[in-house]
């Protein structure tokens, strides 16, 4: 058998889902703020000592202390051992009175009060006896079915008062009959009721009742509590005493001890009476007619004693305490420290695990030169140095062609480079290369990033980025029909972009400006060679046809890379 001794610390569990809320908020605002740094998961590439799994695993760990040190707190408690106990005792159920007449201070500091003391006392000196308790005025009720738990008698003792009873007056028969009903079948001549009460019985029935106890082999002790002479009734509010009870004439009420009907109900089964007084309530003489009633033998089974259990749950907080402080929330070296100490045991594997450690050490080697160069372009590319980031960036992708982020970043910096050198009004050669040439060849380049990514990227989000920014580049190199066909996938993706719709609409614009023009150049074209309509034409004439169209073909195409772009609006970054 077990039970808590301090249960009432069960209600500080509701903080757990608090905590673990808390706790939540937490992570999820780290990950907001990583995510303003750059794409999560490059990111998370970029902090790579940094370990998500530790910072649960140690909230986990403080969980778990905190439940330890609460059970510690509530103090879990075990029967150390069960033995059968042999009793003798008799049966014994105080009828206790709570009218309002107890509340007369004539014993002090009242009758009711004085009562309940008297009977502590009288609990503490019992032995092997079972205890009722019933509480009377005009009706009569159960307040303790019969027991041997005397810390429950006492517990329930101490709440007894004269707001328990709705019905007023002293009905000391129903108070006999209720008692009656409490006693088990199987026990005789060892039953006995102890009526304390003032005595100003209200109702004809108790000496009937106590007839009938008498039938059953019941012995009935009375204890008068109160004056002869009488006393008034106070009325106390709040422990202070405001006036005292009247009658409906306006009389105040006096209250009287009735000798001569507890006498009675004592005498009906050989019981004694015993007046009380604050020097003694007459407890004694009624333990001592307890005492030799023919008390019978009662087998129960009890738990002798509990031991405290708190201090393994206290040990338990405390490891986990422990635990929690040694854990980091970096990720460590120790398998370095593991594979030192096999070789170190175990030569002959020396080889095998000297590859192995090489591996590793490349792998990581090669993995931090990339993260490096990856948080290093970033910097740059984020603080508008473009030139680094694209030097950066490509190195990067030497070593891990698979980083879609840097291949993103790496066409938006090219993107970004190229426009620059378009919209500069210098016409100086660059790296040998006139900077229109110069700046249509890195367009292309960075068309090609965009295009890298738009072929393996899952997220929605970054497609329609890749392809806008694709037709962006189609768009300054006035490859119109480029454009428009990066457009339309860009919308076909996320089809609610007004940037993109508009840029769109421009592009298809400037597409039927292109191929108006380029109508109006082959007119001009046939009328400056009326020979070309002519019905008839030889072999020849068709071949040397055919090459002058090629030549005008490419002519025509030099001219649409020649001249400023129009402005549109900034490229989808991240």
């Amino acid at each position: 058998m077990f039970r808590f001794e301090n249960d009432i610390f069960f209600y500080a569990f509701a903080a757990l889902p608090l905590m673990l809320l808390i706790f939540m908020w937490y992570l999820l605002s780290i990950r907001k703020q990583l995510k303003k740094l750059g794409e999560y998961n490059l990111v998370k590439e970029l902090i790579p000592d940094v370990s998500r799994s530790k910072k649960i695993t140690k909230f986990i760990l403080l969980m778990l202390a905190f439940s330890s040190l609460i059970l510690a707190l509530c103090n879990l408690q075990t029967g150390s051992k069960t033995q059968e106990v042999k009793r003798e005792g008799a049966d014994i159920i105080v009828c206790l009175d709570v009218s309002n007449s107890m509340l007369a201070q004539d014993l002090s500091p009242n009758r009711l009060e004085r009562a309940k003391f008297a009977l502590e006392k009288m609990i503490d000196k019992l032995q092997g006896d079972r205890l009722g308790i019933v509480i009377f005025a005009g009706e009569a009720y159960t307040q303790l079915p019969i027991t041997t738990d005397y810390s429950a008698a006492k517990l329930f003792l101490g709440g007894i008062n004269t707001q328990m009873v709705p019905t007023q007056g002293t009905n000391i028969g129903a108070a006999i009959r209720k008692a009656l009903e409490g006693f088990s079948k199987d026990l005789e001549k060892n039953k006995t009721i102890v009526i304390i009460t003032d005595g100003e019985n209200h109702e004809p029935e108790a000496v009937e009742a106590a007839e009938e106890a008498a039938k059953a082999g019941i012995l009935i002790n009375c204890i008068g509590v109160g004056s002869e002479n009488g006393v008034p009734i106070p009325m106390v509010t709040n422990g202070v005493v405001n006036g005292y009870r009247k009658d409906k004439d306006g009389n105040t009420v006096v209250t009287k001890l009735d000798k001569a009907v507890l006498q009675e109900i004592a005498g009906k089964t050989d019981g004694i009476f015993v007046q009380a007084t604050n020097a003694d309530i007459g407890l004694n003489a009624i333990l001592d007619k307890l005492a030799q009633l023919d008390k019978k033998q009662i087998d129960t089974k009890m738990y002798t004693d509990y031991e405290d259990q708190f201090q393994w749950f206290l040990g338990l907080a405390l490891l986990f305490f422990i635990l929690e402080f040694f854990i980091s929330e970096r990720v460590s070296n120790w398998f370095r420290k593991f594979f030192a100490h096999i070789l170190r045991s175990n030569k002959t594997s020396a080889g095998a695990m000297i590859l192995v450690l090489s591996f590793s050490f490349a792998t990581k080697v090669s993995a931090q030169k990339e993260r490096e160069l990856l948080y290093n372009g970033n910097n740059n590319y984020h603080s508008g140095k473009n030139v680094q980031a694209i030097n950066q960036y490509r190195e990067a992708l030497k070593i891990s062609p698979g980083l879609k982020k840097a291949n993103f970043n790496l066409g938006d910096a090219i993107y970004k480079e190229a426009v620059g050198i378009k919209n500069s009004k210098s016409k100086e050669p660059i790296m040998g290369m006139k900077p229109d040439s110069l700046a249509n060849l890195m367009l292309d380049e960075a068309a090609s990033q965009f295009d890298v990514v738009s072929q393996t990227v899952s997220n929605k989000d970054t497609l329609h980025k890749s392809l806008h920014n694709m037709g962006n580049c189609r768009l300054k190199q006035q490859n119109y029909q480029g454009a428009v066909d990066a457009y339309k996938k860009s919308l076909k993706v996320d089809c609610k972009d007004e940037e993109t719709r508009y840029n769109l609409a421009y592009a298809l614009k400037k597409l039927k400006e292109q191929q108006k023009k380029d109508k109006n150049k082959d007119k001009d074209q046939q009328k400056q060679n009326p020979q070309d309509q002519q019905p008839q034409m030889s072999k020849e004439q068709a071949e040397r046809m055919l090459n002058a169209l090629k030549n005008m073909e490419q002519k025509l195409q030099g001219k649409k890379k020649k001249g400023d772009g129009e402005k549109v609006k900034t490229e989808k970054d991240w």
